[in-house]
Parts: C-alpha cells; sequence; structure tokens
C-alpha cells in the first residue's frame, strides 16, 4: 500500500480554483475554510485499492463528507488487510523501528542522583525545612 501524501500549499490552492470552492463529493455545497479542519483533502480512488497520490486522484472534500466516505470504505480496507497478511497498525510501527526519544527532559550527568532520591541535596533541604516546621 502506497504511503499518504501531503498537498502542498499550491496544490491545495490548484484545487480549490478546480473545484469552484465547492465539495468534491458532488453535495454542491461551499468549502468553509474560516477554521481548520473543516476541510479534508481525499483520495477519489483510495490507496489501499491501488489508487495515487496524483492530483487527478485528490479532490477537496468537507469533513462530514469525508467521514461518511471513510466509514463507507472500512469494509473494503479491513479486507485488504486481511489479504496483505493481517498487519495492523501496531506491525507496521514495529517494522519502523522504535520511536524517536524524547527531547523534553535535560538528561542528569552519570552518577548524579535524582531530585527523589534521598541522597540528593534537594531531598535533605526539604527534610531540613518540614524538620523546622
Amino acid at each position: 500500500m502506497t504511503a499518504r501524501k501531503q498537498l502542498t500549499r499550491r496544490e491545495f490552492g490548484f484545487l480549490i480554483l478546480k473545484q469552484d470552492c465547492l465539495c468534491g463529493c458532488g453535495c454542491g455545497r461551499k468549502l468553509d475554510f474560516s477554521k481548520p479542519k473543516l476541510v479534508t483533502d481525499e483520495h477519489l480512488v483510495p490507496l489501499f485499492s491501488l489508487g495515487a497520490n496524483d492530483l487527478e486522484n485528490r479532490s477537496l472534500w468537507l469533513t462530514e463528507c469525508s467521514v461518511a466516505k471513510t466509514a463507507a470504505e472500512a469494509p473494503d480496507r479491513a479486507k485488504v488487510r486481511r489479504i496483505e497478511g493481517g498487519k495492523t497498525q501496531a506491525d507496521r510501527r514495529a517494522q519502523r523501528g522504535p520511536s524517536m526519544k524524547s527531547r523534553g527532559f535535560q538528561q542528569r550527568p552519570p552518577g548524579t542522583p535524582s531530585a527523589l532520591s534521598k541522597d540528593s541535596a534537594v531531598y535533605q533541604r526539604a527534610k531540613k525545612w518540614r524538620e523546622r516546621i
């Protein structure tokens, strides 16, 4: 199965002009760009059905129309997964390898006690403070 390719700004703008700001499902409603996530780009022939990421196979849909289309495709998508060998999302994640290490917190230098251990200076100061009270 082909990986989904995100639209560039130029491609997104081209689709807006091509569709005259109308939903690609054919419901005739105007696309609303006032809030994010109200418009979704959809593959006309789904990727699991050997569709391509080409611009001719893409259109912009209202999110509520897109949800209905995705729900209707769910049984076919599940069948393709069964035929491909039952690969689940977890299996595909495992194939990618380990996830990226978090960058949120600084690492302690080796040999430095944790601030929560009884050997740390922070713990000792808090203990003395509690004893004074």
